[in-house]
């Protein structure tokens, strides 16, 4: 293929790099009525290689390096979404999360449904292990547990249930949805063991005479 030898200024589409119009050297067209790459073809059936919809190449201001356009979405270099678990994450649950990271912009579904089994994995950490997810977080709510955690758990429950068995949930292509659920994740984390533990330390520092005084107080109202 022979690609273009002159350049298109930067669009909407492509702000940080200037667009090597027609991958296969002709004029390059975006099509948002149908973002499929196509070439134009002939009554002959064969292909007009000047006339190709949707499919571009462009190379970065900066480092001068390419990358190849379907529509508005890249498809090489492959890119992968940075997603970071909170500090304090049990191992087997971070190896979970860190595996839904790896696939999401891939399959959003998957990442779902893999943050679903990160959120079962969890439950034993926190007391809360029964016959499946719905009712660990029953114990942790008839625990007290803060509702806004619950609604959380649930989310990611019900979510990553539909990726498994779709219902009227479609992850198939919604990987924003799929980006928050990993920050939900990270927020239970930190809600129900980071926080807590934080806590536990900076009370646990102060003075025994100081900390017999809060026991003898409390059990007073015991």
């Amino acid at each position: 293929p022979r690609y273009a030898a002159y350049l298109i200024p930067s669009s909407p589409s492509f702000p940080h790099s200037s667009r090597l119009a027609g991958l296969m050297g002709g004029g390059a067209r975006v099509d948002g009525r149908n973002p499929e790459p196509t070439i134009s073809g002939g009554a002959s059936g064969q292909f007009d290689l000047n006339f190709v919809n949707n499919l571009n190449l462009t190379q970065c201001f900066s480092c001068k390096r390419h990358t190849v356009w379907v529509f508005d979405k890249i498809v090489w270099p492959a890119t992968l979404s940075i997603i970071a678990p909170t500090d304090d994450m049990p191992q087997d649950v971070r190896d979970v999360f860190l595996e839904a990271a790896a696939i999401v912009d891939a399959s959003p579904r998957g990442a779902a449904a893999l943050l679903r089994l990160a959120v079962e994995r969890l439950m034993p950490h926190l007391d809360a292990q029964a016959k499946n997810i719905n009712a660990s977080i029953g114990l942790l709510v008839a625990k007290g547990l803060d509702p806004k955690i619950q609604k959380a758990l649930d989310v990611l429950r019900v979510i990553g249930n539909e990726a498994v068995h779709p219902g009227q949930i479609d992850l198939k292509d919604d990987k924003d949805t799929a980006l928050k659920l990993f920050d939900l994740v990270n927020i239970i984390v930190q809600a129900l063991i980071t926080t807590p533990n934080h806590i536990n330390s900076m009370f646990n520092s102060l003075p025994p005479n100081a900390l017999a005084g809060i026991q003898k107080r409390d059990g007073n109202h015991g």
